[in-house]
């Protein structure tokens, strides 16, 4: 069986350390062999993207080009429907028929879980991993209690022997930066470097993304 892959979906509108971290985390401490990004085309239970597929495509190749671990999948892009996250691990089932697939959620995703298209099918397709941070309130509704009590798996390294079907809770790192925040400060005419890599603040400085003016 080979080394398993972490599978990491959101807008990325745009991409901020917040992310990256949360995924180099998931990286070591969980021994994958890489995170795939996967930016949705238009999302189903928040507003609609401000930037462009194409512009947010353009902000994680910067953000990422000097981690070769990490890497991009524009599947959910390419695709014409919406983005609904069932679609994608059944894709990324066919092409690594063979290798265990780790869905990597932060912990209020996970909290929303309920509300998914055919979310109680992602574990036929796909681990799901958790990223707790430390102080954040974790309450399940009564729902996802139950699912995550059958399926919940408390060894790290049992997400290596399965190829799907476990739910593992891991406790991270995550830095309390939202691209919603980011999108505001912008548009408040603040300055955001240091909330993401400079290459995407560049970026959203030369194309003036998210209301963003030269007197930043």
């Amino acid at each position: 069986m080979h080394k398993a892959i972490g599978i990491f979906g959101g807008a990325f509108d745009p991409i901020h350390y917040g992310h990256l971290r949360l995924a180099l985390d998931f990286l070591q401490i969980l021994n994958l062999s890489e995170v795939r990004f996967i930016p949705c085309k238009s999302p189903v239970h928040k507003d609609p993207n401000v930037a462009t597929p194409q512009q947010r495509l353009a902000l994680l190749n910067l953000a990422i080009q000097n981690m070769p671990q990490f890497c991009i999948d524009d599947r959910e892009i390419k695709r014409d429907t919406a983005s609904y996250m069932i679609d994608t691990v059944k894709s990324l089932r066919k092409d690594y028929p063979h290798t265990p697939l780790c869905l990597l959620l932060g912990s209020d995703a996970f909290l929303d879980l309920d509300q998914w298209k055919d979310w109680q099918q992602l574990s036929d397709y796909v681990h799901i991993v958790v990223g707790l941070r430390a102080g954040t309130p974790f309450l399940l509704n009564e729902i996802l209690t139950q699912f995550l009590s059958a399926q919940q798996m408390e060894d790290a390294t049992d997400l290596q022997q399965k190829l799907h079907g476990g739910i593992y809770i891991q406790n991270i790192s995550q830095l309390a930066i939202s691209a919603s925040d980011i999108r505001s400060q912008i548009s408040a005419h603040l300055n955001v470097r240091f909330l993401l890599p400079d290459s995407v603040y560049d970026y959203i400085q030369q194309h003036q993304l998210y209301g963003y003016t030269h007197d930043i």
